[in-house]
């Protein structure tokens, strides 16, 4: 419980230094540490904590986040799809070999589904709920004007953002977690 309330502590930390210093997308999507806490949990407490902590966040965004509902909403999203995809690849892992480490080799490729599971989230759910929403227009109309016409330059643009996000997110909170905390193990049991 220390650790949980340490980590959505600095959730709110990261927040207030996001709104202080914010980089944004035209419709709100910002590239910032939030998540961080979320991840580090995860290495380091395992899936059940980190979901934990991701409510926390949530609900902290809710509150005091810049985008409010629609923000917190895809934060959360994006930040869960990239937990539950490594939590699948170390519980199936754990199971298969009966060890809860999940070797550096398997780390990588986790984290490359991890981060495609967070695109596919948030392409789908800008298209069809966020986008529309934030800008009070059509999707249609967004594409139109924002990307050329084109699908391909929405999802390209999103996918990007998203990448460049998940892959900040997962360097800094494996770096924090294994570089810093511990050594012994590069993911923890679910």
């Amino acid at each position: 419980m220390t650790v949980l309330s340490f980590m959505m502590a600095l959730v709110y930390v990261f927040e207030i230094v996001n709104r202080a210093l914010p980089l944004r997308v035209p419709w709100g999507m910002s590239i910032d540490f939030v998540a961080l806490p979320v991840m580090i949990a995860f290495f380091v407490l395992g899936t059940r904590y980190a979901l934990a902590t991701g409510v926390g966040m949530y609900l902290i965004l809710i509150i005091f986040g810049f985008a409010n509902f629609v923000g917190a909403t895809m934060k959360f999203a994006s930040t869960i799809a990239m937990v539950l995809v490594l939590g699948l690849f170390v519980y199936v892992w754990s199971k298969k070999r009966g060890s809860p480490t999940l070797p550096l080799l398997l780390v990588l490729p986790a984290s490359a589904l991890a981060l495609a599971a967070r695109c596919l989230v948030a392409a789908f759910l800008n298209y069809y709920w966020a986008i529309p929403i934030f800008l009070a227009m059509p999707i249609e109309d967004v594409i139109n004007t924002m990307f050329f016409g084109s699908i391909w330059g929405f999802l390209a643009f999103v996918s990007s953002m998203n990448l460049v996000q998940g892959a900040i997110d997962l360097a800094l909170s494996w770096t924090i977690s294994f570089g810093f905390l511990r050594r012994e193990r590069p993911a923890p049991a679910t």
